[in-house]
């Protein structure tokens, strides 16, 4: 069941992280003039991404009486 909740939530966190990235790549490439997407939204938006899939990973190796 744990097996089963972990591949489901690193599918799921992947699929977001690729809509996320075709979001942001759009209005990036786009370049509204009211946009406010900078270069530190866009590093801080990956970040975030990037900080929760290793948590993810951490939280896969720990015992569930953590």
């Amino acid at each position: 069941m744990n097996e089963d909740f972990y591949v489901a939530l690193l599918f799921g966190w992947s699929i977001l992280f690729v809509f996320w990235t075709i979001v942001i790549l759009f209005v990036y490439f786009r370049s509204p003039p009211n946009s406010r997407l900078s270069k530190k939204v866009l590093i801080r938006s990956y970040m975030f991404f990037l900080i929760l899939l290793i948590l993810i990973f951490i939280f896969r190796n720990t015992d569930s009486f953590f």
